[in-house]
């Protein structure tokens, strides 16, 4: 077996240990990444940029509930443990939180004084040298169209205080193969999931600038480039200005879209 494969499948030693995705993650990917495969038919372009050691932010657009599934088989395919921020509520599923745990996820708790142990949690992850993926959204997107919207700064604050570099990925297709609200995937002949990833960079304070400019600066270039590969991969022109999804009634996650909303048909 070469070292190209025993690193994509995390056989003995061929990963750093910074790298190794762990025993739950080692079996699931048995079963799910034929499955993904043949499902998903993916497209992966950019895998050259996903680096092979040190701790960096990994930030992708989020589009529905296959999103988690096709970003952590394109960084395990790729010799990389996918480690999540993801929403505590999850965590509290019977069994998918056990699992979710014990395959070293991190749980966000948004708006509570426990906040706190996740970044905890993620800066000592950053600081053994693994990879973060995380949602900069915070939920799926709420633009009509299916752009990103305007981010949470959380992922630009924690580049800014580890000196991390952020990773911009970005996909398309996955609304389609999964819809929202659909318990199960829909795939059909002729749809495929496409993802990109960026060059990383990295952020910094400029000259008398707050933490809080800092974040927002940050996030607005994080955001502009993840919406750029975007437009290369649906090969359309992004809206000059982000759709602010605090500004309407529209909830995918929950089924309840606002006035006038249209889905859109991915291709």
């Amino acid at each position: 077996m070469s070292i190209s494969l025993r690193r994509s499948w995390d056989v003995g030693t061929a990963r750093p240990p910074a790298r190794r995705a762990g025993l739950v993650i080692g079996l699931a990917q048995i079963p799910l990444r034929p499955l993904l495969r043949l499902l998903t038919r993916p497209s992966w372009e950019g895998r050259e940029n996903l680096p092979e050691n040190g701790g960096i932010i990994a930030c992708g657009n989020h589009l529905g509930p296959l999103d988690a599934l096709s970003y952590g088989h394109l960084l395990q395919a790729s010799g990389i443990a996918p480690r999540f921020l993801a929403k505590e509520a999850m965590f509290r599923v019977p069994g998918l939180g056990l699992l979710l745990r014990h395959a070293r996820q991190i749980p966000v708790l948004r708006g509570t004084s426990r906040g706190g142990g996740a970044l905890d949690a993620a800066r000592a992850a950053l600081g053994r040298g693994e990879l973060l993926m995380v949602f900069p959204e915070g939920t799926y997107t709420r633009d009509p169209d299916l752009w990103p919207m305007r981010a949470r700064y959380g992922a630009a604050r924690l580049a800014l205080e580890t000196g991390a570099p952020l990773l911009p990925i970005a996909s398309w297709g996955g609304r389609a193969l999964w819809p929202v609200g659909s318990p199960l995937p829909r795939p059909r002949p002729g749809r495929r999931l496409q993802v990109r990833v960026g060059e990383p960079f990295t952020v910094s304070h400029l000259e008398g600038e707050s933490t809080q400019q800092a974040a927002i600066r940050s996030t607005e270039e994080l955001m502009a480039r993840i919406t750029a590969l975007l437009g290369e991969i649906r090969d359309e022109q992004p809206p000059a200005v982000p759709h602010d999804g605090r500004t309407d009634t529209h909830r995918p996650e929950v089924g309840r879209p606002q006035p006038g909303y249209r889905p859109v048909r991915q291709r």
